[in-house]
């Protein structure tokens, strides 16, 4: 079995993501610019909360669109049952499917996550007490995104991903919450610095291992597999 075959496997994915991943990078750029435009023009709370949503929306969506169509819609359109009648292992499937999903996704959400850094802090909106804070939401959308792909490589199914989906969404609201409203981290929110304090580095520690473990157990189960099809 040639090496090669994950690459080109990336590459097919790629290619026919091409567009949408285009569109959402468009779409996102002019909502930045359509944030910078009103910035200084509108109530703070406005600033807030409305940056937020334009910011977050075109690559969350992106990230959500990409594994439908890569994981799930594959399969459902029989298109995966020629693939996997190709020389190719279910452990070269999985490792494709990742490396298409997670770095584009990845590169995105950090390219918003920076903006939102600026936006939020460089200009004035928060203050620097707020940063741990910010980083924990922005890391645990990437850690809701990383399960939702997870689920949906693994189960293929699209009632499974949907619901996973608005579950995900739910469980990360509510601990993050639960994070803003703990005493080591609520009483430096606001404060002039940022505070990196146990309590602050252990979340976003957890957070991290929840992600790089999410991934290695779903490296596991796929290589229980013999096949998709």
């Amino acid at each position: 079995m040639s090496t090669s075959i994950v690459p080109q496997l990336v590459g097919k994915d790629l290619r026919l993501l091409s567009r949408i991943i285009l569109t959402f990078v468009v779409v996102s750029l002019i909502f930045i610019a359509i944030l910078a435009a009103i910035w200084d023009h509108v109530p703070a709370v406005v600033q807030g909360n409305f940056g937020f949503i334009l910011l977050i929306g075109p690559a969350g969506t992106c990230g959500i669109v990409m594994l439908m169509k890569t994981n799930v819609l594959e399969k459902e359109k029989s298109t995966q049952a020629f693939i996997m009648s190709l020389p190719v292992t279910v452990k070269e499937f999985t490792r494709a499917k990742l490396w298409v999903n997670l770095p584009v996704f990845g590169l995105f959400w950090a390219a918003i996550s920076a903006v939102a850094f600026y936006f939020a802090f460089a200009r004035g909106l928060f203050p620097l007490g707020g940063v741990p804070f910010v980083t924990m939401v922005f890391l645990g959308g990437f850690v809701a995104y990383t399960c939702i792909l997870a689920v949906s490589l693994v189960s293929q199914n699209l009632g499974m991903t949907v619901l996973c989906i608005a579950l995900f969404e739910m469980a990360t609201s509510g601990y993050l919450w639960a994070i803003a409203f703990l005493n080591p981290i609520s009483q430096h929110i606001w404060g002039a610095v940022a505070v990196w304090n146990p309590t602050a580095v252990g979340i976003v520690a957890a957070q991290l291992l929840v992600a790089v473990s999410v991934i290695v157990v779903t490296l596991l189960v796929q290589n229980t597999k013999r096949d998709f099809i």
